[in-house]
């Protein structure tokens, strides 16, 4: 079994910009040893309606881990399509724009 690491402490950062910058060249894992298990929503853009056609187990699962993290379901459906094209962004080289 392998001994857990201690966690490194975070520096003072004064600028959203010197934080973007520490994490760019850092690996957050050296200085969070627990995974948070949180969702953030940075900013509030401009939202436009769209109509989308899933099947009814998919809506309620979707409903059941929204309800689970406090959250109603069509946020939690905005942030994991957010996640996933930012995956989808870093995997092909690429920056995402949301």
């Amino acid at each position: 079994m392998r001994k857990q690491a201690q966690a490194k402490t975070l520096p003072a950062l004064a600028t959203e910009d010197q934080e973007r910058r520490f994490w760019d060249e850092h690996d957050p894992s050296e200085y969070f040893t627990e995974p948070a298990d949180l969702i953030v929503q940075l900013k509030s853009a401009r939202k436009r309606m769209v109509s989308v056609r899933i099947d009814e187990a998919l809506h309620d699962e979707l409903k059941a881990v929204a309800a689970e993290h406090g959250l109603p379901y069509q946020r939690l459906m905005r942030e994991l399509l957010r996640q996933a094209l930012t995956g989808l962004a870093r995997k092909e080289g690429r920056a995402a724009k949301v």
